[in-house]
């Protein structure tokens, strides 16, 4: 199925009123070397093979913004297979999406797309998919450095910077934009939207990220076409979830998400369990922890807060289950159910979904305390997941203050005093997650 014809890009091209603005990169604080060797030389030698090539996207608004961006994203007029070629390490990566992967080093690479155009100038329909639903599923169409800047979402986004030379262009307004702090999608709202509804999600996140104020036209549109969000892969609400929650704003993020009603698309089960006041109070202090430990460049797990976020629904099925079956079979088929359900919407690694049941299956050893099971529990590699999860649910009144302190005192001990007060893990017994 092909998009329909985008007649605001056709209609600009045609006329040739698609001009950049020009601006000197050092008036905005652009300097080539705050961007990092990395990414200069890839610009560079893309430049040296005769192709053009920018700095692009997130990390010229960030470094404008001067939020100190962590990566930066190069695109250029060379092909997937062109740029290859440019490369001594470089990977062609993506169906939906055709990037290449050039690498420095096993951790560090820069991520190089070849300039897009709209689907209405596909040669190969391989090249150009929708849904039913007009949603794009492959977009490989090349173009133009002009069509580029328009098949990008947001103005604030579509900014080019040229290190060689100096200089910034700008296509679609993004500097006034960037000035007045506001949020604005590039063309109609609604087909934008349509093209690839994870926008929407991408709107609420950059607004928040920013503090920047969404344009109204755009604003206006997220309720109309969230349902799209339907149709996205649980793969990439996956990827957004952590997005929107790992790096800082998880607590604005999950409010806006709930105002907007944007949870329902991700986390179904925990919307219906909300009027809980202490669940809503447990997900609030969970926010807030995450939020804390990025700014304090701590690790983050993602599944914590995915255990966080079921835990009321878990406790939901859990009661149903063990008015027809035994309480330890209640709760591990109530776990698998919980997460059956929630893969749906978000699909996750299986050694996440694992992490989820340890934190889960540890809560009932932690409460019942048994003098020969401490040592075998403070081994477990989910320990210290479970223990700040027990520590929630005693903030929230769902534990027993007394068991917070227990394991708090019991960490503080000595090897010597620990094999002393609780003995030697004992062999042959059942795992701590059956007991």
């Amino acid at each position: 199925m092909k998009l329909k014809k985008n007649n605001f890009i056709a209609k600009l091209l045609k006329k040739n009123q698609v001009r950049a603005e020009v601006y000197n990169a050092v008036n905005f604080g652009l300097y080539p070397s705050d961007f990092g060797r990395s990414v200069l030389s890839v610009v560079e030698t893309l430049h040296h093979h005769g192709f053009q090539a920018y700095i692009v996207g997130g990390g010229v608004r960030d470094q404008i913004l001067e939020r100190h961006p962590k990566d930066f994203d190069v695109a250029t007029n060379a092909r997937p297979e062109e740029i290859k070629k440019c490369f001594n390490r470089a990977l062609i990566i993506g169906k939906r999406f055709r990037l290449v992967h050039v690498y420095f080093n096993r951790r560090e690479y820069i991520e190089v797309a070849t300039f897009r155009a709209d689907h209405q100038h596909a040669k190969h329909e391989s090249d150009a998919r929708t849904s039913k639903g007009g949603i794009i599923s492959r977009d490989n169409v090349y173009g133009t450095l002009e069509e580029d800047a328009f098949r990008r979402d947001f103005t604030i986004n579509a900014l080019y910077y040229d290190p060689i030379r100096g200089k910034l262009l700008d296509f679609c307004a993004a500097v006034p934009d960037l000035k007045s702090k506001t949020l604005r999608l590039i063309g109609k709202p609604h087909m934008r939207f349509k093209e690839d509804p994870v926008r929407i999600l991408r709107a609420l996140r950059f607004a928040n990220k920013l503090g920047f104020t969404i344009e109204a036209k755009t604003l206006r549109a997220i309720p109309q076409d969230a349902p799209m969000l339907k149709e996205i892969s649980g793969g990439r609400l996956f990827d957004e979830y952590a997005k929107l929650m790992l790096y800082g704003q998880a607590h604005k993020n999950f409010h806006t998400l709930h105002e907007f009603k944007l949870l329902d698309y991700l986390f179904p089960l925990t919307v219906e369990c909300l009027h809980e006041s202490w669940f809503m109070s447990m997900i609030k202090l969970a926010l807030e922890n995450t939020d804390e430990r990025f700014y304090a460049d701590k690790t983050i797990h993602p599944g914590f807060l995915i255990a966080v976020f079921l835990y009321a629904p878990l406790l939901k099925n859990f009661k149903i289950l063990t008015q027809s079956i035994s309480r330890r079979q209640a709760f591990v088929q109530a776990m698998d159910e919980t997460l059956k359900v929630q893969v749906k919407h978000t699909t996750m690694p299986n050694y996440f979904a694992q992490m989820i049941r340890d934190v889960w299956a540890l809560q009932h050893p932690l409460e019942l305390r048994r003098k020969q099971k401490v040592l075998e529990i403070l081994k477990h590699p989910r320990f210290r997941a479970a223990y700040d999860f027990l520590l929630l649910r005693v903030e929230v009144g769902q534990a027993n203050k007394a068991l917070a302190k227990f394991w708090t005192d019991v960490q503080t001990l000595e090897e010597v005093a620990l094999q002393k007060q609780f003995g030697v893990v004992e062999k042959n017994k059942k795992p701590i997650d059956q007991i």
